[in-house]
């Protein structure tokens, strides 16, 4: 868990100083030059047995120097963009993964690290809300896999506030899910056969959602819940049949 924490923390501080260094003078009115940074806390409701939830302190950093930007955990470079659609490069930190001496179901279970995926999303937005598409792949040769996800949102607007509900699906290659969810030959034992879940498609749906306090100032928090494929339901080191995630934290802007 630490060199968890560890990782997440040197990665979104190297992205974010890297982004804001190519604008020295953010401005907090420009859409396209901002720097916001601030305390959070990522807190996540685990399917594997004996590891339920995990809670961890992480920076909130949202910078922007057109045309790249660093958003919570993940970064891009928009290479595309018109009235209504955009592609940009992006790149994201897989925060799955487990260390196996969290739980005596695990003995003998080697550690799934987490990762950084890179790859491409494609967005449209209109008036009925916008849909993504992205596919993402290891770029750190820890799963080997790939994610192909689809994401639908609708944004609202109030006087200080922003909510944005979603939902979509994910789909994880053979590689991705087996390394998180699956159980290899040398790992078996008795109660704990291997197991290899295969590609699997995850639904979720959930919401963002930001209040600006006054002109520094914004509170933002952000919940993911996820039903999980039955491929992955019927993984021996798997006793839940979903998995969320929050965050939540304050960020001031400089």
């Amino acid at each position: 868990m630490t060199n968890k924490i560890v990782m997440i923390l040197v990665t979104l501080l190297i992205c974010s100083a890297a982004v804001a260094g190519e604008d020295k003078n953010i401005s907090q009115t420009d859409p396209n030059s901002m720097f916001l940074l601030g305390p959070g806390a990522w807190i996540t409701i685990e399917p594997y047995k004996g590891m339920h939830t995990t809670a961890y302190p992480i920076p909130m950093v949202v910078a922007v120097s057109a045309p790249f930007y660093f958003y919570i955990d993940t970064a891009g470079c928009r290479v595309f963009s018109d009235s209504n659609m955009t592609f940009d490069f992006i790149g994201k930190i897989r925060t799955d993964g487990y260390d196996a001496d969290r739980s005596d179901d695990f003995d003998g279970m080697h550690d799934r690290h987490m990762s950084f995926d890179v790859g491409g999303d494609f967005g449209i937005s209109n008036d009925w809300g916008d849909l993504h598409a992205r596919i993402l792949t290891d770029a750190l040769s820890q799963h080997d896999g790939q994610e192909f996800r689809v994401t639908y949102a609708k944004p609202f607007k109030f006087e200080q506030s922003k909510i944005r509900p979603f939902a979509g699906l994910a789909m994880l290659s053979s590689n991705l899910a087996d390394y998180y969810y699956g159980v290899r030959n040398n790992e078996a034992r008795p109660d704990r056969p291997a197991y290899d879940p295969g590609a699997s498609v995850n639904w979720f749906v959930g919401f963002e959602a930001n209040h600006q306090l006054n002109d520094d100032w914004t509170l933002f928090t952000s919940i993911t819940y996820y039903w999980l494929d039955d491929n992955i339901r019927n993984s021996p080191i798997v006793d839940r049949d979903y998995t969320m995630s929050i965050l939540a934290g304050a960020m001031y802007k400089f």
